[in-house]
C-alpha cells in the first residue's frame, strides 16, 4: 500500500513490482496449455531481470529529473523500455538461441537464427498437437518470449505512459489461450492479477506534474492514507469474491463452463485419433480407464479399434466412412475364409466400457464372436466392428478363438496377394534409400516371415533406437528417413517405418490402432483377475498379411512401451550365413537434423511425456551472472547519482522545509501569504514575539541565503541560472545552512 503522497521513487518501484506480479501470474495461466516444467522457472527469472532493468532505469531517470519542476523525465522517456528490451533480447537469445539446451552468456546472430527456427517448430507443434503439450524447447521459447513481450508493453503503459488502466489489455494475450482452449484459468491466477491491477490504479495514477517537496497537511495525508487502505481492501475483497464465485459456479449443473462452449468443446472422454501424423510428438495421454475386462487369467493381446491403409508420406488415413454388415452373436467375425478346426479354445471376455466414446468397438485381433447391444455391424475389409457410439457402463462379450501362429506355418505361408493399397510406398527423395536399407537388413532372409522378424528385431534393439514421446526435428522431407536418422520416436514412428520397409519387400502391410492389454488387478475376495486399460495404453502396430493365415501383428516398438514381442516372432531368424550385415544409416551433415537433446528412455510401461531437458548451466554460473549484472547496475547507479549531485543544484525547497519544520516544533508559524522575500524578516519577527528577543544576526543572514535560493528555484526562467549562492556570490551548501539555522533557532538564548 503506497499512499498518494509517497515519493516518486517509491511509486515507481511499486508500479514496477505490481506489473511484474500481474504478468508472472498471467504467465502461470499458460500451465493449462503447457505442462509445467523448467520453462516456468525460466520465465519467472526473465520477468525479474526485465522488470529490474526497466525499474532501475526509470528510478535513475527520475532522480536526475529532480529540480525540473514541470518535467517528468522518468515517465515520458522510452529509455527504460529500451533497456528492458535489451535485457529481454539477451535473455531469450542466451537461453533459447544456443546450439543445445545449455544457456550461453555471449549471444550473436547465430542465436537469432536458431530462435527463429525454433519459433517455426513451435508453430508446427501448435498446429498439430492438442493441449496440454510438453514444455519442449520451442514451446518454452514461445511462452517465455511472449511473456517478456507482454511485460515490456504492460510496463510501458503503467510506468511510461502513466496509463495503468490499460495494463490489462496486453495481459489478455496470456489469458485468452487457456480461456478459449481449456475454458478456465487457475483461481490463484485470477486473484493475484485482479489484486495487482486494482492496487496499480491506486499507485500509478499520479499527476504527471512533479509534486513539490512540501509535505501535505495532516488532513490531506489522513485522507490519502484512508483512500489507499480502502483501495487495497477493495482489491482483495473483489478478487477473493470473484474467485469464490468462479469456484462455486464451476460446480453448478448446467452452468459450469457454459460461457466458453461457443469457442470449444471439452470433456473427460477419450476417442482415438483417426489421422495419425508421423511428424508430431505425442502429448500426455489420459489416465482415465477406457475398458475393463474379466474372464481370462492372461490377456488375449491388444484390442484393436480400427485399421488404416493409406499412408501419404506423413499421415495415415482411414478413407471414406463405411457401414458394417449385420451379424449375430454366434457368428465368427473374420475377413475371408477361416478354418475353424485350426482355431484354439474359445476364451470369453466380459468387457465394460469406461471413458471411451467411439463408433468402433475394440475387439481382439484374433477371430472372435461379439455379443453387444445396439446397432453394430462388421466391416470385413477393415476387420472392424462399427456402428453405435460406446458409452460409459456399456458391456459386451468377446469370444476369442486364437489362431495357431507357429513360426513354421508363417514361413511356409509366404506373403499373400493383396490390393495395391497395402503395398504402396510414397515417392520421396529418400524412398529408394529406405528400400535399400530394408533389403540390407532383411533381404538376405529366404521368406517374408523371417524378413518381417528381422525388421522387428532391428527396430526393437535398444542399442539402435530410443523410445521417446518427443521427436527431434527432421529436415529431409521424408518422415520415415528422418526417423531412420535420429532413431527416436514412439509407436507411430516405429510402426510406420516397419510398414513402409515391409512394403518395399512386397509384404502387404496395414496399420492397426487400439489399446495394449492393460494391467491385471487381482480381487483378493474372489481370486478373479480384472484387466484395466487406460488411455495411456493407446497404441499402434503394423499388421502383415500371410497367405492362408491372414493379418498378423508384429511389434517393432521397443519393450519399454510394449513389453515382450509376440511369441510367434521370437524364433531365430532363418537367414543364410552369408547374409549382408545391416549397414549403418548414412547421416550426411547437410541432412542431419539438429539434435539438442537425446531424450531419456522411459522406465515405466505406460507412455509418459518426457520433461523438458533441464538447463545444464550450473547454478553457481547463474549466481555469478546475476551478481555481475547487479554489480554493474549498482556501479552505474552510483556514478549517475554522483554526477547528479555534482551537476544538479541543491534542493532549496527541501532545505527551507527543514527550517519551517524546526520553527513549528518551537511553536513558531508564518502567516500563509508570506513570500520567500518576506520570509527572513517574518521569521525574525515571529521568533521575537515568541521569545521576547530577536535571533542572532547570523540567523538572519542564513535565512536570507535560503530565501533567495527558494525564490530563484521557484521563479527563475528556463534560461536563467538557478544555482544557490551566498551573499558573496559563491556557491553555498544549503543543507549546511539549513542545519545551522535550525540549530540556532532551537537554542534558547
Amino acid at each position: 500500500m503506497i499512499p498518494a503522497y509517497a515519493g516518486p521513487t517509491a511509486r515507481l518501484v511499486a508500479t514496477t513490482v505490481l506489473v511484474a506480479v500481474a504478468v508472472a501470474a498471467s504467465m502461470l495461466a499458460l500451465t493449462a496449455l503447457v505442462l509445467p516444467g523448467d520453462w516456468v522457472r525460466t520465465g519467472l527469472v526473465g520477468i525479474a531481470l526485465v522488470a529490474g532493468a526497466t525499474g532501475l532505469t526509470r528510478a535513475l531517470l527520475e532522480r536526475r529529473s529532480r529540480g525540473r519542476r514541470y518535467q517528468d523525465t522518468a515517465g515520458g522517456s522510452v529509455v527504460p523500455t529500451l533497456a528492458g528490451t535489451a535485457v529481454a533480447a539477451w535473455y531469450v537469445l542466451s537461453r533459447y538461441g544456443a546450439p543445445t539446451s545449455q544457456a550461453q552468456l555471449i549471444v550473436g546472430p547465430d542465436g537469432a537464427g536458431r530462435v527463429l527456427e525454433r519459433l517455426g517448430d513451435a508453430g508446427e507443434i501448435i498446429r498439430s498437437e492438442v493441449a496440454p503439450v510438453p514444455g519442449t524447447l520451442p514451446i518454452a521459447l514461445l511462452t517465455v518470449g511472449g511473456t517478456l513481450a507482454v511485460l515490456l508493453l504492460a510496463d510501458a503503459l503503467a510506468g511510461g505512459l502513466r496509463w495503468p488502466a490499460a495494463v490489462g489489455l496486453p495481459l489478455l494475450a496470456l489469458w485468452c489461450p487457456p480461456l478459449v482452449l481449456v475454458g478456465e484459468v487457475p483461481t490463484f491466477v485470477f486473484v493475484a492479477v485482479v489484486t495487482a491491477l486494482l492496487l496499480l490504479l491506486s499507485v500509478a495514477g499520479a499527476d504527471r506534474r512533479r509534486p513539490g517537496p512540501e509535505r501535505p497537511p495532516a488532513s490531506v495525508r489522513r485522507a490519502e492514507g484512508a483512500r489507499s487502505v480502502v483501495t487495497t481492501a477493495a482489491a482483495v475483497v473483489v478478487a477473493l469474491a470473484a474467485g469464490l464465485v468462479a469456484a462455486v459456479s464451476s460446480n453448478l449443473p448446467g452452468y459450469a463452463g457454459a460461457w466458453y462452449q461457443s469457442f470449444t468443446t471439452t470433456g473427460d472422454t477419450i476417442q482415438l485419433a483417426e489421422d495419425l501424423d508421423v511428424l508430431s510428438s505425442l502429448t500426455e495421454r489420459s489416465d482415465e480407464v477406457v475398458l475393463t475386462y474379466t474372464g481370462v487369467e492372461d490377456h488375449v493381446g491388444p484390442l484393436r479399434t480400427y485399421t488404416a491403409t493409406a499412408f501419404d508420406g506423413r499421415r495415415w488415413q482411414r478413407g471414406d466412412e463405411r457401414t458394417g454388415q449385420p451379424f449375430t452373436p454366434e457368428e465368427v467375425l473374420w475377413p475371408g475364409d477361416l478354418d475353424t478346426g485350426g482355431l484354439g479354445e474359445r476364451q470369453d471376455l466380459s468387457i465394460t466400457v469406461g471413458a471411451l466414446r467411439d463408433d468402433q468397438l475394440p475387439v481382439s485381433l484374433e477371430p472372435r464372436r461379439v455379443d453387444v447391444g445396439g446397432t453394430w455391424g462388421y466391416d470385413p475389409l477393415r476387420d472392424e466392428v462399427v456402428g453405435d457410439r460406446t458409452d460409459v457402463g456399456d458391456v459386451y462379450t468377446l469370444g476369442v478363438r486364437p489362431r495357431d501362429l507357429d513360426p513354421e506355418i508363417l514361413r511356409d505361408a509366404g506373403p499373400g496377394i493383396a490390393e495395391d493399397a497395402y503395398l504402396t510406398v510414397p515417392e520421396t527423395a529418400h524412398s529408394e534409400d529406405v528400400a535399400s536399407l530394408a533389403a540390407e537388413i532383411a533381404g538376405g532372409s529366404r521368406n517374408a516371415y523371417d524378413q518381417a522378424v528381422a525388421l522387428q528385431q532391428w527396430l526393437r534393439d535398444p542399442g539402435e533406437f530410443t523410445y521417446s514421446t518427443q521427436l527431434p526435428r527432421g529436415g529431409t522431407g521424408d518422415p520415415v528417413w528422418d526417423f531412420l536418422q535420429h532413431r527416436t520416436g514412439y509407436c507411430v514412428q516405429f510402426a510406420t517405418t516397419m510398414s513402409v520397409m515391409a512394403r518395399t519387400l512386397d509384404i502387404p502391410t496395414r496399420l492397426g490402432v487400439g489399446f495394449l492389454p492393460g494391467d491385471a488387478v487381482e480381487n483378493p475376495r474372489t481370486d478373479e483377475t480384472r484387466w484395466q486399460v487406460t488411455g495411456k495404453e493407446s497404441h499402434a502396430w503394423p499388421e502383415l498379411y500371410f497367405e492362408g493365415v491372414g493379418w498378423v501383428r508384429f511389434e517393432p516398438t521397443p519393450a519399454t512401451q510394449t513389453g515382450a514381442a509376440p511369441e510367434y516372432t521370437t524364433d531365430v531368424v532363418d537367414a543364410p550365413a552369408d547374409a549382408a550385415e545391416p549397414r549403418e544409416v548414412p547421416t550426411p551433415a547437410a541432412e542431419q537434423p539438429e539434435q539438442t537433446d537425446r531424450p531419456a528412455e522411459p522406465t515405466e510401461p505406460a507412455v509418459a511425456v518426457e520433461p523438458e531437458p533441464e538447463s545444464t548451466l550450473p547454478v553457481w554460473a547463474w549466481v555469478v551472472v546475476v551478481t555481475a549484472l547487479l554489480a554493474g547496475a549498482g556501479s552505474t547507479a552510483f556514478f549517475l547519482l554522483r554526477r547528479r549531485r555534482d551537476a544538479v543544484p541543491v534542493d532549496a525547497e527541501s532545505a527551507w522545509q527543514r527550517v519551517i519544520t524546526a520553527l513549528a516544533r518551537e511553536g513558531v508559524t508564518l502567516p500563509p501569504p508570506t513570500t520567500p522575500r518576506q520570509a527572513p524578516q517574518a521569521v525574525v519577527d515571529a521568533v521575537a514575539r515568541a521569545r521576547g528577543t530577536e535571533p542572532p544576526r547570523e540567523v538572519r543572514d542564513d535565512l536570507t541565503t535560503l530565501a533567495e535560493a527558494v525564490e530563484r528555484s521557484r521563479y527563475a526562467g528556463p534560461d536563467e541560472p538557478s544555482e544557490p549562492g551566498g551573499q558573496d556570490g559563491s556557491e553555498a551548501d544549503l543543507a549546511d545552512v539549513a542545519a545551522r539555522v535550525t540549530e540556532r533557532l532551537s537554542a534558547r538564548t
